[in-house]
């Protein structure tokens, strides 16, 4: 059965509805054997509901779509292609499979035949959010996504980007730093992963998330395979937040992609002349995303309670005082609790706290800011 998805995978570009139609409507089995013996458009539309036969220009659309999977039939090699994700040491997975993101159902027919993955699977089951943006980005920007990712993480939400350089390469890197986890959707195969300058980063991922694509490897990403790669980030994610955009840009694609499933999308404000933040900008002003600014308001575009939680802001609050006090030299948390006005028992929490996010150290003689 992985074959069939394999061969699906192999014929089709990817977001083909009609595939997706056929495969819904006829069985993913019964439709390639179809295609393969040759049936003819009218007599394969005649099986479908008559609302499609009966559409303008549905059999000419149906009669392209086969010449094309045709000619990618004759030379498709599934069996190759799922002995090369063994050796990448990935995995197929399909919507039949225990870990199939159900997510992406609300993509209908635009549904991927399946997912090539390198990772574990399971990470699909974790609360996500798609974090996307330029890749030119200020270093404005790269500080706001280092936050907000930071923010993220300690919520336990799954940070879902493309990978690319800037904003996505920053998202994911900063959610690892974080002791996050991350999956990065690429636009071509696992075996050409790109960009390359980021394949320590796509390392790093597959150990903390997975790494993914909805097409077989050996194939190369391509502009349209990009804007399509796009659709998946959106529908991933159960919000999608924009932190820098050129006016005209992938990430405007990828909140389009949002917009069409019903998924909110949040757009970081910029300075009112910077470039970088044009598409942000558009996108508020158009109503197609909402201004994100705070983490509350970050929370409500999550569908989260967002009820102050003072618990939680002290302990941000008591983070920032320790770090304060760790200015310098190594000192023991006597004294740091004496610096930041702090419990003895309140610092040694979040002396531990922060240990875990590796922004402090316990050594020989006290506690070192990092």
């Amino acid at each position: 059965m992985l074959e069939t998805y394999a061969t699906w995978s192999e014929i089709t570009e990817p977001g083909d509805a009609i595939a997706g139609l056929l495969r819904r409507e006829l069985g993913v089995t019964n439709s390639l054997a179809l295609i393969s013996d040759g049936i003819g458009s009218k007599e394969l539309a005649a099986l479908l509901p008559a609302d499609y036969f009966q559409a303008a220009g549905f059999i000419q659309t149906l009669s392209d779509s086969l010449e094309c999977w045709r000619r990618r039939i004759a030379i498709a090699n599934p069996e190759k292609s799922l002995e090369r994700l063994a050796q990448l040491g990935g995995e197929l997975i399909t919507p039949e499979s225990d870990h199939w993101p159900t997510t992406l159902d609300d993509l209908a027919d635009h549904l991927p035949a399946a997912l090539w993955v390198l990772g574990d699977p399971k990470v699909f089951e974790e609360t996500a959010i798609s974090v996307i943006g330029a890749r030119l980005a200020s270093d404005y920007g790269l500080r706001v996504t280092q936050d907000l990712v930071r923010f993220c993480v300690d919520q336990g939400w799954l940070i879902v980007s493309g990978g690319a350089l800037g904003i996505d390469a920053k998202a994911s890197k900063a959610a690892l730093e974080n002791h996050g986890n991350t999956i990065c959707v690429m636009a071509g195969g696992l075996d050409r992963l790109y960009p390359s300058a980021n394949l320590e980063l796509f390392n790093l991922a597959r150990h903390s998330g997975a790494v993914i694509s909805e097409v077989p490897p050996g194939v190369s990403p391509s502009r349209w395979r990009f804007l399509q790669r796009n659709r998946l980030i959106a529908c991933l994610g159960k919000a999608t937040v924009v932190v820098e955009a050129g006016y005209r840009s992938g990430s405007i694609n990828t909140a389009y992609h949002a917009n069409e499933i019903g998924r909110p999308v949040g757009a970081i404000p910029g300075p009112v002349d910077s470039v970088r933040s044009a598409g942000c900008h558009r996108l508020i002003r158009e109503q197609r995303a909402e201004l994100i600014a705070t983490p509350n308001q970050l929370a409500e575009l999550m569908g989260l309670n967002t009820e102050p939680d003072f618990q939680a802001i002290n302990r941000i609050d008591n983070h920032t005082r320790v770090l304060d006090a760790l200015q310098g030299k190594a000192l023991s948390h006597e004294v740091i609790a004496r610096l930041a006005g702090m419990t003895l028992a309140e610092t040694q929490y979040t002396l531990t706290q922060l240990s875990k996010r590796q922004l402090v150290r316990e050594i020989s003689i006290g506690w070192q800011k990092l």
